[in-house]
């Protein structure tokens, strides 16, 4: 048995053996990155295949070794960019033509045919690729599916024939199957001189009775076959995810884009175990709702809007908004939670946070006291840095997405994120532009510019001269703006101007934040988190600034009066009195 130490881990055992017949003409093998190629275990996964030659072929043992080898070899070497299934298919539909093409230029009419079988696990996701009647099962919470189909056609009750194999015809059909993965499943691969000659239930019992030692399940699986007459090749590979590793936006979009939308959901009703308390917040393009788990537990389920449900771009959107959330793990950030069982329809879930959002907030009590608005500020440039370093952008930070509860500000929405590189990745469908919301959005969304870290940047200064003084900076004129020249036009409404108690050093780092040119911002947060938390020099008024910087040279007079005085004084204190 072997063992993975990193993100995602397995155990595996295998076990293959000629049984009665002359030859083995079954292939089995796994190829698992080791813990110097992390990279390739986050970009490739673990790859485990079957493969039973077709004994009425004369060289089935060959083509079932070839498919193994060739696969596994292949499918490592295939671009890190592809998706898991593009690079599958490609190297599957590339052996079959390899096996089609020396079936027909044998000499001796020697065809190469194989059943083929493969397991990819890869983040928190499988991927089956399957022809034949090999076949791959899965454990989960002791129930045993299969979850291939053979490909045999029945003449008689005595009679069947395989209709697909590798190297069988070059239109391959391959059937796919893609999946989440959680810890403790147990996968099962075998030949059919296993599940053909071992009862469905006493087969299932075995898997059961040995589910937690892998090795004895693959021996003991021999033993039962042989024990029940298995005239055939016998193989078994036996897989148990022990923890799940981090998904990757490809493979995500892959799995979850193709589960139904779910329906409109009221209080009471249930999907998937979950149950909904209320509906948080309906729109044209979604659903929010509060639900709980089966022991209790608050969740927020974001659903999808029907009216999408034929738009593979709309899809993609909402399939990375979870993935986006996902990656990111910071205490001002709405933690996406995984779902207590399989999905069986599209949503994601976050964690509940008890608490208004910071809308409500400014509406209720606005003007904020300035420490607050500031300590507010800061919670969430933290949940923003979180992204940043995640190569990701927000680009719809505004109070409504941000919920103030006992840890503070944490922010709660990803439908608008852009990460870098997955723009550049191609795609076979036009990818969804997700736009912020117009009053917050900084001006180079919609007149042209460099989109980056300073775009947050300027929304996060919007949501602040909002807390301190309940106004746009920019009065209503600013959303209608979509040129270069009108934005340039646009004058900047000091925020002491609506809160007296705004210093003129505060009023100015705002400013500086939401310069229209994102060159004149400030290059990091940090910088402007500085200058809102502690008087920039330059900015000070002079009321503010402290007098020896306004007038030294007073300041060197007064001391130097003060020590004649205090000298004097003393010198008084000295003379004797008669």
């Amino acid at each position: 048995m072997e063992h993975l130490h990193s993100a995602l881990t397995i155990s595996l055992a295998q076990f293959s053996d000629k049984g009665r017949k002359p030859e083995n003409q079954d292939t089995i093998g796994a190829r698992i990155p080791s813990q110097d190629q992390l990279a390739t275990l986050a970009t490739k996964g673990i790859a485990i295949a079957i493969a039973d030659g077709v004994s009425s072929s004369l060289s089935a043992r060959q083509a079932s070794q070839t498919a193994i080898s060739g696969f596994l070899t292949d499918y490592y070497a295939t671009p890190e960019t592809w998706r898991t299934q593009q690079s599958a298919m490609r190297v599957i539909h590339s052996l079959n033509n390899y096996l089609w093409g020396q079936s027909q230029n044998s000499v001796r009419g020697e065809g190469q045919l194989t059943t083929f079988s493969s397991l990819i696990l890869k983040g928190d996701k499988c991927f089956i690729f399957h022809v034949g009647d090999t076949r791959v099962y899965r454990l989960r919470d002791d129930n045993l599916d299969l979850i291939t189909r053979d490909h045999c056609q029945r003449i008689d009750k005595d009679t069947t024939y395989l209709s697909r194999a590798l190297g069988a015809d070059p239109a391959l059909e391959v059937d796919i199957h893609t999946d989440e993965i959680k810890a403790g499943d147990l996968f099962i691969l075998t030949s059919d001189g296993v599940h053909d000659a071992i009862p469905q239930q006493q087969f299932k019992q075995l898997v059961l009775e040995y589910q937690t030692n892998l090795d004895a399940l693959v021996e003991m699986a021999a033993e039962q076959s042989l024990a029940h007459n298995s005239q055939d090749n016998i193989s078994i590979q036996a897989v148990r995810v022990e923890t799940t590793g981090t998904s990757s936006q490809d493979d995500t979009v892959t799995v979850l884009s193709k589960l139904p939308f779910p329906p409109l959901l009221e209080p009471g009703m249930s999907i998937d175990g979950l149950r909904v308390e209320k509906i948080i917040h309906e729109s044209e393009r979604s659903q929010v709702y509060l639900v709980k788990t089966a022991d209790g537990t608050p969740l927020v389920m974001k659903t999808p809007s029907v009216n999408y449900e034929d738009d593979p771009a709309y899809i993609e959107r909402f399939v990375q908004e979870s993935w986006i959330g996902s990656r990111i793990t910071n205490m001002h950030v709405a933690r996406v939670v995984p779902p207590p069982s399989s999905r069986n329809t599209l949503y994601y879930l976050t964690e509940y946070i008890p608490g208004p959002t910071l809308e409500k907030l400014i509406q209720e009590r606005a003007p904020l006291d300035i420490s607050d608005a500031i300590d507010l500020l800061e919670q969430t440039l933290k949940g923003i840095r979180a992204f940043h370093r995640k190569d990701t952008l927000h680009q719809d930070l505004k109070p409504g997405n941000i919920v103030v509860g006992a840890q503070g500000a944490t922010i709660i929405d990803f439908g608008s994120c852009w990460v870098a590189g997955v723009q550049e990745v191609g795609s076979v469908i036009p990818r969804e532009e997700a736009l912020g919301t117009l009053d917050y959005s900084a001006p180079e969304y919609r007149c042209g510019g460099t989109i980056g870290q300073r775009s947050d940047q300027f929304s996060l200064a919007v949501v602040l001269y909002e807390m301190l003084t309940k106004k746009r900076p920019f009065g209503e004129s600013y959303s209608a703006a979509s040129s270069l020249k009108s934005f340039q036009s646009l004058r900047y409404m000091p925020a002491r101007k609506h809160n007296p108690m705004v210093p003129v050093w505060l009023d100015r780092a705002i400013e500086k934040a939401l310069s229209i040119d994102p060159a004149d911002r400030y290059n990091a947060m940090s910088e402007w988190l500085t200058d809102l938390k502690r008087p920039n020099p330059q900015w000070l008024s002079p009321q503010e600034m402290p007098l020896l910087k306004r007038n030294p040279i007073r300041v060197w007079q007064a001391l130097a009066a003060l020590g004649w005085l205090l000298l004097a004084v003393e010198l008084l204190i000295e003379i004797p009195t008669k």
